[in-house]
């Protein structure tokens, strides 16, 4: 499939569950010149066809859509539409989230902390063929993905679902169960399923196993 442009401006897909976040980021390409936004989208599916009928030269893509991650959308696109650049925009500043995200195939990762200035600076520089990772994040993310450093922890990080990755990091930071469901407006019986399965997942045997290891790897990341 050929990529697609208008009038030589890049078109962008723009895929988040919040319409106004969609909105804004709508505004923001339409006033350049370099950009137009063909489209948005607001879950997995309706990503998936967004990008088969718009064919767009890029997606800006948030990582957490709904219940679902985007993880397996930017392995399949790289697949299908190698060409097609993908910029992940996340409100997760954590450099794992953007290693992982640069090792499923994603161009460039900015948070939403950024200023709008940014996310034009991230476009423009995937598409002219480079990689792109935005403020403090940038030095540790190239330098462990240019080492190739994926230790037994990293792995099974990698193994998580973004809200799972959202529920550990939180209770890394000390975050009660209650506090985490009213964060993510959650219930506490789902954050509780969320747990199972991060200890599942992480091989750890108990709840306080769980806690002191997120406790430990959000101090040393």
């Amino acid at each position: 499939m050929k990529l697609q442009k208008a009038k030589g401006r890049a078109k962008v897909l723009v895929v988040d569950d919040h319409p106004l976040v969609c909105y804004a980021l709508a505004q923001l390409l339409n006033k350049t010149d370099a950009f137009i936004c063909c489209g948005d989208a607001d879950g997995v599916e309706s990503a998936r066809s967004a990008v088969r009928k718009l064919v767009p030269a890029l997606v800006l893509l948030d990582l957490t859509l709904g219940e679902e991650d985007a993880f397996g959308l930017i392995r399949e696109w790289k697949q299908m539409l190698p060409a097609m650049k993908v910029v992940v925009i996340s409100r997760h500043d954590e450099a794992v989230f953007a290693e992982r995200s640069l090792r499923c195939g994603a161009d460039g990762f900015v948070t939403k902390a950024e200023p709008p200035a940014v996310i034009l600076q991230a476009m423009g520089a995937v598409l002219a063929g480079e990689r792109f990772v935005s403020g403090k994040l940038a030095a540790q993310v190239w330098k462990r993905i240019n080492e190739g450093r994926v230790d037994k922890g990293a792995r099974g990080m990698e193994s998580l679902s973004a809200r799972e990755s959202q529920v550990f990091h939180l209770l890394g930071e000390g975050q009660s169960n209650k506090a985490i469901a009213q964060l993510l407006a959650l219930s506490p019986k789902t954050v509780e399923t969320y747990r199972d399965n991060l200890k599942r997942k992480l091989g750890l045997p108990d709840s306080a196993s769980l806690l002191r290891y997120a406790t430990m790897w959000c101090e040393r990341h």
